[in-house]
C-alpha cells in the first residue's frame, strides 16, 4: 500500500511548529529519522526540514543535548568505519577467493578499504557542519586604491626617517 505524505502540505505555521517540536522530541529520545517519520506520518524528508528548522532556532541546552547525541552517534559510526578499514579483505568473485598467481597467497580486496575511507570522510563533513566549523566567516575588507604619488610620498617618508635614525645617532655619539 502506498502511502501519500499530504499532511505537511496542509500544515499551518502552528501545526508545523507543534509537529516539530513533536519530531525534535522524539530524536532526543534516540528515535531515527524513519521511525519519527511513521510515529507522525509524514515523509522522512518533511521530518529532516522540521528538525532543521527547529534545531536553528532553539538556543538552549535541549539543542546541545541534540548535538551531543548526533556527534555520539557519528562517533559510533566513524569506529565502525575505522574497523572496515583496518579489517583484511580477502577478494572474492563469483564465491571464490581470488589467490595471486605469484604468491599463491589470497588476494587483497581494496573496495572495503576506499568505501570505509570515503564514508569516514562524509562522517567528518557531518561532524563539521554540526559543529558549525564550515560556517561562513564574514570578513571585512577594504580596498584603498594606491597611485604613484602615494608611492612617492611613502618613499620620501622612509628616507626621512631613515636620515633622522642616522642623524640622531650621530648625535648621541658626539654627546658621550
Amino acid at each position: 500500500m502506498s502511502r501519500t505524505y499530504r499532511a505537511s502540505r496542509r500544515m499551518n505555521g502552528e501545526q508545523r511548529a507543534e509537529r516539530a517540536a513533536q519530531a525534535y522530541e522524539l530524536r532526543l529520545q534516540g528515535l531515527t529519522i524513519a521511525v519519527i517519520a511513521r510515529e507522525l506520518d509524514l515523509a522522512g524528508s518533511t521530518v529532516h526540514e522540521l528538525l532543521t528548522e527547529y534545531s536553528a532556532a532553539r538556543l538552549d541546552p535541549l539543542t546541545d543535548e541534540y548535538r551531543r547525541i548526533e556527534l555520539d552517534r557519528l562517533d559510533d559510526y566513524t569506529a565502525k568505519a575505522y574497523e572496515v578499514l583496518v579489517a583484511e579483505h580477502v577478494l572474492v568473485q563469483h564465491g571464490k577467493v581470488i589467490y595471486d598467481p605469484e604468491t599463491e597467497a589470497p588476494m587483497r580486496d581494496l573496495a572495503p578499504k576506499l568505501a570505509a575511507i570515503d564514508r569516514l570522510v562524509r562522517i567528518s563533513e557531518r561532524r563539521s557542519r554540526l559543529l558549525g566549523l564550515d560556517a561562513v566567516i564574514k570578513a571585512d575588507v577594504t580596498v584603498t586604491p594606491v597611485d604613484p604619488t602615494d608611492l612617492a610620498l611613502m618613499q620620501l617618508v622612509t628616507e626621512a626617517r631613515a636620515k633622522t635614525a642616522v642623524e640622531e645617532a650621530r648625535l648621541k655619539g658626539e654627546g658621550a
